[in-house]
């Protein structure tokens, strides 16, 4: 049998590592663990692949505006089709008559950022938590925006692009896709600024320091994980947020 390493797996998938890993636990991707590490199946990426999807990723630049859309702002870098047909979208999505589709709504917005998983001391997280260079993301900032998720000793955050390098320096950021405790997303310059917004959505205590990604962007965060408890945590968010459609997209970015 020829094998792929887990991230030519999730490569061929067009799904995060953290996913592949998840079906193979489930028995839904072939493999076998050696010296502690995943190799799969490269037969059964291919029949996976061949399963029925629904519905292509956006684009980056439209992932964003769709999550600023969610956020209530009208995304300035887009044109009047553009975030109309976006509004469609996420309208749709809020007349669904069942259950949120989460799985739909998770390859629709994963292509917001580039993920990279790193292994990082445990004591050098909380300052890492706090750089100005670094906003809070997924499990991160679940608990301070009051979703009802955690997940100890793991990090999520997103980085200024052009700031990446120096915080791996800085904080001794090791790559570990397997095992790491800290997932690094790499978003578009164009939408730090949106990121950055997400901490005026809830109230600061005092002394707190850093910032936190806008609750919708949270929630694709949690959509990531594919865990289900990570599911429902993300759909208590965005769920509120599709049920006003009113303030869908009603101030400028």
């Amino acid at each position: 049998m020829d094998f792929l390493s887990v991230r030519q797996a999730a490569g061929a998938l067009a799904v995060d590592e953290s996913r592949v890993r998840q079906l193979l636990q489930e028995g839904k991707l072939q493999g076998v663990r050696v010296d502690g590490r995943w190799l799969v199946g490269a037969g059964s990426v291919q029949d996976r692949k061949r399963l029925p999807r629904s519905g292509r990723p956006l684009s980056p630049r439209n992932a964003w505006g769709a999550l600023a859309i969610l956020s209530g702002c009208r995304p300035s870098d887009l044109s009047a089709p553009e975030r109309s047909r976006l509004l469609t979208r996420l309208r749709n999505l809020a007349a669904h008559g069942g259950a949120l589709p989460t799985d739909d709504l998770q390859r629709l917005l994963s292509s917001r950022a580039e993920s990279r998983r790193y292994r990082v001391h445990r004591g050098v997280l909380p300052a890492l938590l706090e750089h100005p260079d670094v906003v809070r993301a997924g499990v991160s900032a679940a608990p301070r925006i009051g979703a009802d998720y955690v997940a100890p000793g793991q990090a999520e955050v997103y980085v200024h692009p052009e700031r990446l390098g120096t915080l791996e320096a800085e904080f001794g950021m090791m790559p570990d896709a397997e095992q790491g405790n800290l997932v690094v997303r790499v978003p578009p310059v164009s939408a730090w600024p949106f990121l950055q917004s997400g901490s005026g959505e809830h109230e600061s205590q005092a002394g707190e320091r850093g910032k936190d990604a806008p609750s919708s962007v949270v929630a694709a965060d949690l959509l990531d994980a594919h865990e289900d408890r990570a599911s429902v945590a993300a759909v208590g968010i965005i769920e509120p947020l599709l049920a006003r459609p009113e303030r869908i997209g009603s101030r400028a970015a």
